[in-house]
């Protein structure tokens, strides 16, 4: 059996409380009164803001991606050869 260390310990007992708060919030959101309808809405409006965190968060992911690499041997840009260089037509010098 692996060894847990007190920070796993605590981590995984605050998870723990947070689920048991939240199924004690969906129950109340149940209700058909006052502060169940009102703790719907907060679910909703949650629920909402976090679907929408985790879209930007994906687009930005994906904005952030490193772009693909060739293989080190590849060079990064294809060369293409140059065109010959034509040697320049000089004027004729004028004596006088």
């Amino acid at each position: 059996m692996a060894k847990t260390t007190p920070i796993d310990d605590a981590t995984t007992r605050v998870a723990d409380a947070a689920k048991r708060g939240l199924r004690l919030v969906k129950e109340r959101a149940e209700r058909r009164d006052r502060v169940g309808d009102t703790t719907h809405r907060a679910l909703e409006l949650v629920s909402d803001g976090l679907g929408a965190t985790a879209k930007a968060l994906r687009q930005l992911g994906d904005a952030v991606e490193p772009p693909a690499r060739g293989s080190r041997s590849a060079p990064a840009v294809p060369s293409t050869p140059r065109p010959k260089r034509r040697p320049t037509r000089r004027p004729a010098s004028k004596t006088t």
